[in-house]
């Protein structure tokens, strides 16, 4: 059994799963990941693609959540203590990271998190956190200001929580930032610090084990990142977008939320934007640009 922590548990899992932190030895265990056999009876299409790869989703007869991979493996999340594991390739490396992506969400989802699709970094003091559309630089932006000397949160799967004051505060994931090719060259990462990864031609992962903090940090502000020229290069949310952008920024199937779970979920996205400042923002267009936004931002921040 290895021990593991991610999104703030302590998990024992059979799997090896080396994109996460490891753990030493504990007796507070609040996630067990395994092998079993997991019911496929009833699964519906889901808008959810990894690797070419379509999502089905399906609940349980005890009230587990389901997503099934074809011909890479099917996830049972039950009670958001357990994650059942049925294998259908012996590739490791997919093994993991299909776990630790939407079949690790579910676990949250069941545990109350508040869940986006998107990269965060820690600036100063706050957590900063960038979405938007497949394309448009989610990673990217987070690898640009890690770059610049800030700290990652997460990236592809957020998870925010709310402390007893109802703050909401980013829970750290694990330390993997996966970024392509031209963002490696574009950023001038150094290669030898990064590993190849199994998600796509071309794409590293950035592992900052050693310096990785899994102490949550407070929500500073939300970035909806987009590429249109014909909108404001910059523009707070009014009120009214705040659920809807939210809604469309989550990660996992939409089949979840539905009757109280979607009113939870727009519910939270109001709490995040009484902490935070939520922003519609273009992109910078070019690595320069966006290094010089990054370099302006970071100044006027250290000057406060």
């Amino acid at each position: 059994m290895h021990s593991y922590k991610a999104f703030g548990l302590n998990i024992f899992s059979e799997i090896e799963l080396p994109e996460l932190s490891k753990a030493g030895p504990t007796d507070n265990c609040d996630l067990v990941i395994k092998y079993g056999s997991v019911d496929l009876s009833k699964l519906s299409k889901t808008p959810i693609y990894r690797r070419g790869t379509r999502a089905l989703f399906g609940k349980g007869k005890e009230g587990g959540l389901i997503l099934h991979w074809p011909e890479i493996a099917s996830f049972e999340a039950i009670d958001g203590k357990t994650l059942m594991v049925s294998p259908l390739t012996d590739d490791p490396n997919l093994l993991s990271l299909f776990t630790v992506s939407e079949a690790l969400g579910l676990i949250l989802f069941q545990k109350g998190y508040f869940l986006l699709h998107a990269s965060a970094v820690k600036v100063g003091d706050e957590a900063w956190c960038f979405m938007g559309n497949p394309g448009v630089g989610k990673s990217t932006t987070a690898a640009a200001f890690i770059k610049a000397g800030c700290q990652l949160l997460s990236d592809d799967l957020t998870a925010i929580g709310f402390d007893q004051n109802g703050v909401a505060q980013i829970i750290p994931s694990y330390p993997q930032l996966k970024i392509w090719d031209n963002t490696v060259n574009g950023l001038s990462y150094d290669r030898d610090t990064l590993q190849p990864v199994s998600e796509g031609i071309n794409k590293f992962s950035y592992q900052p084990k050693k310096s990785f903090d899994h102490k949550p940090v407070k929500l500073g502000a939300i970035y909806f990142l987009h590429k249109a020229k014909n909108r404001a290069a910059s523009k707070a949310l009014s009120p009214g977008e705040i659920p809807i952008e939210t809604l469309r920024n989550f990660p996992l199937p939409v089949q979840l939320l539905k009757g109280e779970a979607l009113k939870k979920h727009f519910a939270q996205s109001f709490k995040c934007a009484v902490t935070a400042r939520l922003w519609r923002k273009r992109r910078p267009d070019g690595f320069a640009k966006l290094e010089n936004w990054i370099s302006e931002t970071l100044s006027s921040i250290s000057e406060i």
